[in-house]
């Protein structure tokens, strides 16, 4: 894969529960020994704060700040005020620094989607069942045999899926 192209590979399932967080975190670790950065865009239907109560960022948010940015020397984080959810391509504008972005969620993204499916949460794929969204599906990493017209790879092997997705575009 050409480092200079960013990849983005969005992970979809019929259910929580389904391993997408664990593949994704095995992932992160394998391809960063491969020499790739790696950046993660998590979709939370809820709503989530990662302000905590008494926290100065905390106060400004509370207080009415529309942005509150919390830097040190290793990391930087930002809370938003939103009025409406922002569109996935306007949020991927953020990863400008890394090879390969996974969206975790954002079920109907424009991304190349792979499905992780395990057959003991639901007999049922997205893949299958959403039409509309049938040709952003590039594989289903599962834990069971599947006859598909798209690869079927093994959900418990994470070189296997690293390698499909190292390799999905030959830039």
């Amino acid at each position: 894969m050409n480092k200079k192209e960013k990849l983005i590979i969005s992970f979809v399932s019929t259910k929580s529960n389904t391993g997408k967080t664990t593949l994704i975190e095995g992932l992160i670790i394998c391809l960063k020994k491969r020499g790739y950065s790696v950046g993660v865009l998590k979709h939370d239907a809820h709503k989530f704060d990662i302000d905590k109560k008494g926290k100065d960022s905390y106060r400004f948010t509370k207080a009415g700040a529309d942005n509150v940015i919390i830097s040190s020397p290793e990391k930087l984080a930002m809370v938003k005020i939103l009025q409406e959810e922002i569109d996935v391509e306007d949020i991927i504008k953020n990863f400008d620094e890394v090879d390969i972005v996974f969206i975790e969620g954002f079920k109907n993204n424009k991304y190349p989607k792979i499905e992780v499916h395990r057959k003991e949460i639901d007999c049922k794929l997205l893949f299958k069942d959403d039409k509309s969204n049938i040709s952003t599906f590039i594989a289903v990493a599962t834990d069971e045999i599947l006859d598909l017209n798209i690869p079927s790879i093994d959900l418990n092997n994470i070189n296997v899926i690293a390698d499909f997705i190292e390799n999905y575009r030959i830039l």
